[in-house]
């Protein structure tokens, strides 16, 4: 009743028999399996990419702070006159050292510490370029005190001078105050002098005393008190007023106080007269008596 279909033999088998088809189906397992790499990956794949990459990070720190290429050796130093760079450089305190480990605010204020040094801007760059941009104390007038002589800036700032200045003016302390480097002196009595010299460019030398404030002479030699050094055109504009009327006088001024211009003071030397001296009479000498002869007698 129930027919069975017969599989028809492929012509391979027909030809190569049963054995080929059991050589082809052994032959097509692969031998190498990458399941185990696959599982070793998965379990610990991540933990040993990222020693892997803590390794590399190690290497490339210790390259970037050993190697010479990354240490500085100079800088570019601007805007400095009085101060040599060779200072400026020695005060920053960065020769030899890696440009990691540079604080240009550290630096900055090492190089502001110097007398001289008003302010300091410090730029790092790599490999190990350094720039520093000083602004330096400009000296506006000298100080003398005693045989000590200082430079003083536009702000009053005492600082020790660096090169010999001729032409500046002079302000001459009668005080002898001893001064120190940073001590602050009135900005008054510097902007006083700066209009003293301006308005009188012969003055070359200044008095001063705490009592009188800013002193001048007249060519006449005549001392003139000028204060603080505050309304020097207006004191000076009344002194002109006043030199003509002086010189009519017999008698010089012993000085001319215009501290206040409103209220100008001067006192003229008073008249001397040299008495002779009183006549003193001769004293009598009484002539000396000898005594009395006397004969020895015998």
């Amino acid at each position: 009743m129930f027919s069975q279909k017969k599989r028809r033999r492929r012509r391979s088998e027909m030809r190569l028999g049963a054995q080929a088809i059991k050589y082809q189906t052994t032959a097509a397992k692969s031998a190498l399996s990458m399941a185990p790499f696959v599982d070793f990956w998965q379990a610990r794949g991540v933990k040993f990419s990222g020693l892997l990459a803590l390794g590399g990070l190690i290497w490339v720190i210790y390259f970037l702070f050993t190697s010479s290429s990354f240490f500085v050796y100079g800088a570019e130093i601007r805007g400095n006159v009085a101060v040599s760079a060779r200072e400026i450089y020695a005060a920053s305190q960065i020769d030899s050292q890696s440009i990691f480990w540079i604080s240009p605010a550290q630096v900055e204020r090492s190089i502001e510490a110097l007398p001289n040094i008003k302010s300091a801007s410090v730029m790092v760059k790599l490999p190990a370029q350094v720039t520093i941009e000083v602004a330096e104390r400009r000296p506006q007038l000298l100080w003398q005190s005693g045989d000590t002589v200082w430079w003083v800036d536009e702000e009053g700032t005492v600082v020790p001078p660096k090169a010999e200045m001729e032409d500046m003016l002079k302000i001459i302390d009668d005080d002898r105050q001893p001064l120190e480097v940073g001590y602050q002196i009135d900005s008054s009595l510097i902007k006083g002098a700066q209009t003293l010299r301006i308005l009188a460019p012969d003055v070359r030398v200044v008095r001063h005393a705490r009592a009188t404030g800013l002193m001048v002479a007249t060519p006449e030699g005549w001392p003139v008190y000028l204060g603080d050094g505050v309304d020097i055109k207006a004191k000076l504009m009344v002194l002109s007023a006043l030199l003509p009327q002086l010189r009519e006088n017999e008698r010089p001024p012993a000085y001319i106080d215009l501290r206040d211009p409103l209220q100008p003071v001067y006192r003229i030397v008073p008249e001397v007269r040299i008495e002779p001296p009183p006549l003193r009479q001769p004293v009598p000498v009484r002539p000396t008596v000898p005594p009395p002869y006397r004969q020895n007698r015998p």
